[in-house]
């Protein structure tokens, strides 16, 4: 007999997802986000992924870039400062993460943007 993938309840994606977005600035817990769905970490960590199609720290990573990918279009706040609101330890490594998602460095997707 084939087991059932554990999957979350939509009051528990709604949860987690809102805890996530809160503050993207500051990192989240994986193991708070159990505690707040009344689950233990794996099973969270397992039926999360199962039930949105990435792990809670990849969604929260992807959360992260698009926030920053709106500041970009929309503000004109340095991307250090960019880096920072959106939680990276500094420029480079925002860096490297918006250019590994986009394809292209941040100051060139922002160049880009307003050469059109």
């Amino acid at each position: 007999m084939a087991h059932a993938r554990p999957g979350l309840a939509p009051w528990q994606v709604s949860l987690a997802k809102q805890m996530m977005s809160r503050d993207m600035s500051r990192a989240i817990a994986v193991t708070d986000l159990a505690i707040q769905c009344r689950l233990s970490l794996s099973h969270f960590t397992r039926a999360f992924a199962n039930t949105v199609g990435v792990s809670p720290y990849a969604w929260f990573v992807q959360r992260r870039l698009q926030h920053a990918e709106t500041l970009l279009n929309e503000t004109s706040l340095p991307i250090a400062e960019i880096a920072l609101e959106c939680g990276f330890a500094d420029q480079a490594h925002f860096t490297r993460a918006f250019a590994k998602a986009f394809g292209i460095p941040p100051a060139r997707w922002r160049r880009e943007l307003y050469s059109v």
